[in-house]
């Protein structure tokens, strides 16, 4: 069992600035950046202290705590970094890969296939986690990976079902590929996964309602800090909370390719509302009966939120952003639908390339670790309910309960 990285007392909740003020001391560092950037934390703070401490164990309390405070140091020592070594911010992040599909969607399978690539660059769990100093200094020593393991396994620790919803934790560890929102944006706590793990409504209206451009800026201040020194020629990234930001994630990369990916919603729908009830063990206990059929539906409704702004934006944006990939395609035939992808921004796909994607493929069979069981009847919602709420998604892609376009020749 992994040991908690360091404790802090939480007997009263924090404030942002009470945050801001621990992570200071941690570090001696008092350069947050541009005050925009601390937005999110005004509200996963609001949202902590107002709806949830009261209710939590003092452990999820103190690993809470940690866990922003952790974000808040990372986030010093990266401007620090920067102030030191200006080739920092000369890096430039030309034609990046995007995956933007929602969670349960195919999403991290697509990511991984794209990150195979020689020349593609993606990051780390541990990377985050323990970005400083930057890589262009010389390789992380292994002690600085141990600190990312154990960084990583006291949040999962809580939750250990997650690794049959993840299994590529399990072998990979702080190895594994990381998310553009879970991993890079939750330093400036635009994340969708802190409303996953903490379920605040102050939060999850703010994920909604929200100008996140200036998160935007962090994580392109983020890309540069780890290319620098890195290999590669083009980025490969993922956040399933995308579609949340659409149009400041075009707006900050104007050259890159958007990819939507979709999948039978009731098998994404499920899936997505499973794990989210499996998340609640972070904040407190796991639930069951009405109390985890609450939890999936309220999952299931932010999923539609979240599709319909994503919708809105792509309309804004402009069709020619966006490349729609079918969960069951990748599924069927990923070398075909990396090659569809690599066609569409102009860019060849290389034996090599083929060759990593099928020796993975030979060495990660889909339930190596076990089989992520789940229903959408659990929550409440059949085919008719579903295809109704979602009607407008319907329309536009085909996609729908128990309804999926053909496999793409």
């Amino acid at each position: 069992m992994a040991t908690p990285v360091t404790v802090i007392g939480s007997s009263a909740c924090p404030d942002a600035d009470g945050l801001m003020e621990l992570a200071y001391r941690r570090t001696g560092l008092g350069d947050f950046g541009a005050p925009a950037r601390n937005a999110g934390l005004h509200a996963f703070a609001a949202g902590l202290r107002g709806e949830l401490w009261q209710a939590m164990p003092e452990a999820a309390r103190e690993q809470v705590v940690e866990y922003a405070v952790h974000m808040l140091a990372t986030r010093l020592k990266l401007i620090d970094d920067r102030k030191r070594h200006p080739q920092i911010a000369a890096q430039q992040i030309t034609r990046p890969l995007i995956v933007v599909g929602p969670p349960r969607s195919g999403s991290t399978l697509l990511h991984t296939l794209l990150s195979l690539d020689p020349e593609a660059m993606a990051p780390e769990h541990w990377i985050c986690l323990e970005p400083s100093p930057p890589l262009a200094l010389g390789p992380p020593s292994q002690a600085r990976l141990d600190q990312a393991g154990r960084r990583m396994m006291s949040l999962f620790e809580r939750i250990p079902d997650i690794f049959v919803t993840h299994p590529y934790m399990i072998e990979e560890g702080s190895g594994a590929l990381a998310e553009c929102g879970s991993d890079i944006l939750n330093m400036v706590f635009s994340c969708q996964q802190l409303w996953c793990l903490y379920r605040a409504e102050t939060f999850r209206r703010y994920l909604l309602d929200a100008d996140h451009t200036a998160a935007l800026g962090f994580h392109h201040d983020f890309l540069q800090h780890i290319q620098w020194g890195g290999a590669g020629k083009h980025w490969a990234l993922k956040g399933s909370d995308y579609l949340l930001r659409l149009e400041e994630v075009a707006a900050q990369y104007p050259d890159a390719t958007l990819i939507w990916t979709h999948r039978d919603l009731a098998q994404q729908l499920g899936s997505l509302a499973n794990i989210q009830a499996i998340l609640t063990g972070v904040a407190g206990e796991p639930v069951s009966g009405a109390a985890r059929e609450a939890v999936g539906r309220l999952a299931i409704e932010h999923q539609r939120a979240s599709f319909e702004k994503g919708m809105r934006a792509r309309d804004r944006i402009g069709e020619d952003r966006f490349l729609d990939i079918s969960y069951h395609d990748v599924m069927a035939n990923p070398v075909r639908t990396v090659e569809r992808i690599y066609a569409r921004c102009g860019r060849q796909m290389s034996e090599a390339h083929r060759a990593a994607i099928d020796e993975w493929l030979r060495q990660h069979p889909q339930t190596k670790h076990g089989v992520h069981k789940y229903a959408m009847d659990e929550f409440g919602l059949g085919r008719e309910a579903t295809n109704r709420q979602f009607q407008d998604y319907v329309e536009r892609f085909g996609f729908g309960y128990g309804l999926r376009p053909p496999l793409t020749e």
